[in-house]
């Protein structure tokens, strides 16, 4: 059997805790992880891990074991990375995870730019708004929204995610502008609201706006209606259902051709911090340098 590929196999055993959810990962059957497992507890002369019908544990020497594989693997990965970037063609694929309308308005259509400098890059993009697991699952990459919880995870700011308070034209020809932010208790307003438990879900019942002299202003609206994406909220306000804290980057064209108009102009609403995390490596591949040397020279 082919040994680096065993102790691949070994490592996802540990990350995911279970061999059914390895062996998902890696497309190979239950009984094929385990017969890599055997094989390297028979080269090794010791056991790895104590499997029953319902638990699997690590043993002392399958954590000491592990940490081993970790620093092989690296370093198997990183050079093959290095003979590729000494031909200038670093080859191979990465995972990156993406908020939803940051994901599809700003950050696919700048994909081909880097795809032309790096052809033989490959680039998985899972976009949506529930926050990946970087301790478990297979990505490289992520960018966030939202404050950071403390980790282990590599933090780089990225531009902050601006949102901008928007209605239609056929909207205001029925309702007059606000003039304040409170004026917003007398509007049709809509909020956007996630499934997952984050931060967002208190930034979206509550309003904040930053007027004059850095004074706050928090206004508990009473919505019309809350939607759980941005983009349907985007598409409601330009209808005329109502008013509406839009991500900027979705709603600039729309401002630019009248089709919104944005609101309280002379209020500022706080920005949202956006950062790209990846893991702490001390061999990083190059496939990985180049795509976080892009993402910093596109967002940050």
């Amino acid at each position: 059997m082919d040994k680096l590929k065993a102790m691949q196999i070994f490592v996802k055993v540990v990350d995911k805790k279970s061999l059914t959810a390895a062996a998902q990962s890696s497309h190979l059957s239950v009984s094929m992880v385990g017969n890599y497992l055997k094989y390297l507890e028979d080269d090794l002369g010791t056991a790895l891990v104590v499997r029953t019908t319902r638990n699997l544990s690590i043993t002392d020497f399958g954590t000491y074991y592990y940490g081993v594989c970790l620093k092989v693997l690296a370093m198997v990965e990183e050079s093959g990375a290095v003979a590729s970037g000494f031909s200038g063609n670093p080859e191979g694929t990465l995972r990156l995870a993406a908020p939803r309308s940051f994901g599809v308005v700003a950050l696919l259509p700048r994909l081909g730019e880097f795809y032309a400098q790096h052809p033989r890059i490959r680039v998985d993009v899972a976009v949506g708004d529930d926050i990946v697991d970087m301790t478990t699952a297979d990505y490289d990459a992520a960018i966030r929204l939202g404050p950071l919880s403390d980790s282990n995870l590599v933090a780089r700011p990225l531009r902050p995610y601006s949102v901008v308070l928007c209605a239609s034209p056929d909207y205001l020809a029925g309702h007059p502008p606000p003039s304040t932010p409170e004026d917003l208790l007398q509007h049709q307003c809509i909020a956007t609201y996630f499934d997952h438990k984050t931060v967002w879900n208190r930034l979206q019942t509550t309003w904040e706006f930053i007027g004059d002299g850095d004074v706050i202003h928090r206004v508990n609206v009473p919505f019309k209606m809350q939607v759980n994406d941005a983009q349907g909220v985007c598409a409601l306000v330009l209808k005329g259902t109502g008013i509406a804290l839009i991500p900027e980057i979705l709603a600039q064209p729309w401002l630019q051709n009248g089709q919104l108009v944005r609101l309280l102009p002379d209020h500022r609403l706080p920005d949202r911090a956006m950062h790209l995390v990846y893991r702490k490596m001390d061999h990083m591949p190059s496939t990985l340098k180049a795509l976080i040397k892009f993402l910093l020279d596109e967002f940050s």
